[in-house]
């Protein structure tokens, strides 16, 4: 077993990431490490992580005692921490875990008191502090260049710029994406023409919400079914869920007005054109200026992301409730 920290302190809003990075991490040091898994947000903290920090495993073998969710910890835990943080065990690699969000100005939001601790001093000195903001517009075309790279794979003029705007920011919903895409690829390159399994589906997504909201069923179901756990607080996803609504608007604008140089499958065409033709031009504009008058409310710090998101879906529910109104 090479050198390993004494401890690890990961910090990331995206649970994917932050357990890749743990492989690579425990990968580096040599690997054979047994794994012990607690929660910090459990309705009941499991005291048995206090003993695992302090007990060898069968044999001797080394072991990660791993933390998740711990943001959520009071201060009493982290006073505790302190001591099986002092000395370094060789059997037994303590990993603490912060999964809660991350601002893009202010960054990640740290327990209360944490970063006046000397353990976590110690830790950001010998490199044992790992932070994260997750995957946003800034990191994805290195991980999309690392992940290609080990793939083998090569993009074709303009794809890479494509993928960050289009790719979804959650690591387990992107990963899905790209096996498609490897799967997709001819002769080891990744084409425009590959990227219409993401674009449609994309579209197809954002249609099934807005079907829901024009025929008024419950949206609040098919939202979760659409997003997941991608709706939170991160201002990324607000913006790139107004760039897949601007360019729905924008398709069936296009639908609405027969323009030649739209160019969608045919089965796309007959599925959004009636929607189109009910919304007609006034509607159509309507999304256009909601999704503005969200954008510019985050930007100029009239609104959070989630008030802007929350104020979105209200209006956009008023407007079908008037074009079921009309039919």
């Amino acid at each position: 077993m090479t050198d390993r920290p004494g401890f690890s302190f990961l910090v990331c809003p995206d649970p994917e990431m932050l357990k890749r990075h743990l492989e690579r991490l425990m990968a580096s040091s040599g690997g054979g490490f047994a794994r012990q898994v607690f929660w910090g947000d459990a309705d009941d903290f499991d005291v048995a992580y206090w003993q695992a920090l302090a007990t060898v495993s069968l044999f001797a073998q080394p072991k990660a005692v791993v933390l998740r969710r711990a943001e959520g910890l009071l201060s009493d835990f982290w006073e505790k921490l302190a001591r099986p943080l002092a000395g370094f065990n060789q059997h037994v690699w303590p990993v603490i875990c912060l999964e809660g969000q991350h601002d893009p100005k202010k960054g990640p939001s740290l327990p209360r008191g944490l970063s006046e601790r000397p353990y976590w001093k110690v830790g950001q000195k010998k490199g044992w502090v790992w932070i994260s903001p997750g995957l946003t517009e800034e990191n994805m075309m290195p991980t999309l260049r690392d992940w290609a790279n080990a793939h083998r794979l090569n993009f074709g003029k303009g794809v890479l710029q494509e993928l960050v705007r289009l790719l979804p920011r959650d690591m387990t919903a992107c990963a899905r994406e790209l096996e498609k895409l490897e799967l997709a690829a001819t002769d080891g390159v990744i084409t425009q023409d590959t990227l219409e399994l993401l674009s449609e589906e994309a579209e197809l997504d954002i249609f099934g919400f807005l079907k829901a909201l024009e025929e008024g069923r419950d949206a609040a179901g098919v939202w979760r079914t659409v997003f997941g756990h991608q709706l939170s607080s991160d201002d990324g996803f607000l913006f790139q869920f107004l760039a897949i609504l601007t360019r729905e608007a924008r398709t069936m604008w296009q639908l609405l007005h027969e323009d030649p140089e739209c160019r969608v499958h045919p089965y796309v065409k007959k599925l959004k054109t009636p929607m189109a033709s009910r919304l007609g031009p006034a509607g159509l504009a309507r999304l256009f200026d909601l999704a503005m008058d969200a954008e510019s409310s985050v930007k100029s710090g009239v609104k959070s992301p989630d008030q802007a998101m929350e104020m979105l879906v209200a209006d956009l529910h008023l407007l079908f409730a008037r074009v079921r109104s009309r039919s």
